[in-house]
């Protein structure tokens, strides 16, 4: 089995050894203690196909591909809650998000036309704006008087990029 493995299972011991051994509060009912919050109730929720998924990406992830240890794991972590909470914790933080909508949207800190914190484009009349328009400047926006940067790899103009946003009579 992979080291990893064998890592978690010192830490699921070490937790063992440091909790109390009177974990649940029990009571008697006809002479029978049943505990209010048993291992086995919390252990029954098999893993939902969704949880099974993110941990057989991370196991990949991490280039486990033992069919043996993969097994292992996840008949682990449909009987024994701490471990189960250990491997969907680790995938969660582990595996890539996934990238983001599109946002085709630039920051006036992006435009060649903020200059001195003032807006040429609205100094121009080129957009409906004062004259001495000061945007926010890292808030993303979509402007027809948008003059890309040095830096940007997409070298059209705001009214070719977004040519909803022209007035009708200033084409």
């Amino acid at each position: 089995m992979g080291e990893w493995l064998a890592r978690a299972a010192q830490i699921e011991q070490s937790n063992m050894q440091v909790t109390p051994s009177c974990q649940y509060q029990t009571r008697t009912v006809s002479s029978v203690s049943v505990s209010e919050i048993t291992q086995s109730q919390i252990s029954n929720r098999l893993l939902s196909a969704k949880e099974e998924t993110a941990i057989r990406e991370w196991l990949s992830l991490i280039d486990e591909t033992d069919p043996a240890t993969i097994a292992e794991v996840i008949r682990r972590c449909q009987q024994e809650a701490d471990v189960r909470e250990y491997f969907i914790k680790r995938a969660a933080a582990d595996l890539p998000r996934p990238s983001p909508i599109s946002d085709d949207r630039r920051t006036c800190d992006q435009c060649a036309n903020l200059i001195a914190r003032r807006c040429q484009a609205a100094r121009r009349g080129e957009i409906v704006a004062s004259r001495n328009f000061e945007p926010i400047p890292d808030l993303p926006r979509r402007c027809e008087g948008y003059t890309p940067g040095a830096t940007d790899p997409d070298p059209r103009h705001g009214r070719e990029r977004w040519p909803g946003l022209c007035l009708r009579g200033s084409e």
